[in-house]
């Protein structure tokens, strides 16, 4: 297996186990020496670069995104052959990283301890991290990953606090302070509000300029909606899931149940007997991984498919409407106008149209 240890913009080639060593304070630097080793097709434009991997490393694309000069942003989205160990040093005062498991899990740990914690499928991870320690992360073989590493890399903390200008610098300024505590790990709640966030981060190339902003919003929202499941977990009322851990993991395994049958009547009743759950539990369970109500999130996921039908098939608004499991062609268009701001017959003849691609 490849070594690659990447100090300071020197490379180092050994063969033990596959494992990188990325500086974070020069991220795209790091990832254009490692990429021609580790990665066939390179692609680098201003501010973002990536590189499908070797056979001989796993099957996939390793990307990185530079956002702001105190934003950047490492993806994995592939599988490997062999563990991958990955380590990220830096030599800012203070590093904060945001990191995600869209599909899959990984590990983490400080250098300076000795015992890994997971990450596990969907769950939020923050940690913050001192310019002294770095952090490992380990990335296991033959299991289909898709992660985001999402890093604030403070240049100063000198910052004018009046300055409109300044408002996202001063919004982590006061994170800093928030997370003060050096080698902190926050391992949460799972959240699948951020998945749709990571989800539009991967989907977004830098074609061009909504291209661009479109990933922008997707990293910041990211962000965003990890420090809110954060506050939520650590305020008085939501300090415990509302239900037991075997009871989330039925209302995880329907969530693929209503992918899978979107056209089906799904009446909280036909959920209640699949699951074997109460409706006061599926609602509680719903509310906690989802923040929607049963209804909501099955209505939400019809509409989403009936999104991506419109720019993947022939298929007529009618004809739309029962491929999505709704009978009444008027409330479909109605709710489509709601949750999209177009009418899907305008759609048919213009997707661009619609606010999302699949």
């Amino acid at each position: 297996m490849l070594t690659l240890k990447h100090y300071y913009n020197v490379l180092q080639i050994d063969v033990s186990m596959m494992k990188l060593n990325i500086l974070y304070n020069d991220l795209l630097d790091s990832f254009n020496n490692i990429s021609g080793i580790i990665g066939d097709k390179r692609t680098n434009e201003a501010g973002f670069g990536y590189t499908n991997l070797k056979n001989s490393i796993g099957e996939g694309v390793i990307s990185v995104s530079i956002i702001s000069r105190d934003i950047s942003v490492l993806i994995l989205d592939a599988t490997l052959v062999d563990d991958l160990e990955v380590t990220l040093s830096g030599n800012s005062t203070q590093i904060i990283d945001f990191i995600f498991c869209l599909e899959g899990h990984i590990e983490h740990k400080f250098s300076s301890t000795s015992n890994y914690t997971p990450i596990n499928f969907r769950q939020n991870t923050i940690v913050k991290r001192s310019n002294k320690t770095k952090t490992e992360l380990k990335f296991p073989k033959n299991v289909p990953l898709k992660v985001s590493i999402i890093s604030y890399l403070p240049l100063s903390n000198d910052i004018d606090t009046g300055d409109f200008s300044e408002l996202r610098s001063n919004a982590f300024n006061v994170l800093s302070n928030v997370y003060a505590k050096e080698n902190f790990l926050y391992s949460g709640r799972i959240c699948f509000r951020t998945s749709g966030y990571v989800n539009d981060i991967l989907k977004y190339n830098i074609n061009d300029t909504k291209d661009i902003l479109f990933k922008e919003a997707a990293i910041l929202n990211t962000i965003a909606s990890q420090i809110d499941r954060h506050s939520q977990d650590i305020s008085n009322d939501q300090l415990d899931a509302p239900l037991r851990l075997y009871d989330i993991d039925k209302i995880m395994a329907l969530e693929t149940f209503i992918e899978n049958n979107l056209t089906e009547n799904l009446t909280l009743r036909r959920l209640e007997m699949i699951s074997g759950l109460n409706s006061t539990k599926l609602q509680a369970g719903f509310k906690y991984l989802y923040d929607k109500t049963v209804s909501i999130y099955v209505t939400e996921k019809r509409l989403e498919k009936a999104a991506k039908l419109i720019f993947e098939s022939d298929l007529n608004v009618s004809e739309l409407v029962y491929s999505v499991g709704f009978s009444s062609r008027s409330y479909f268009s109605k709710i489509f106008k709601n949750h999209f701001g177009v009418l899907p017959s305008q759609c048919k003849s213009n997707p661009d149209l619609l606010a999302i691609k699949s």
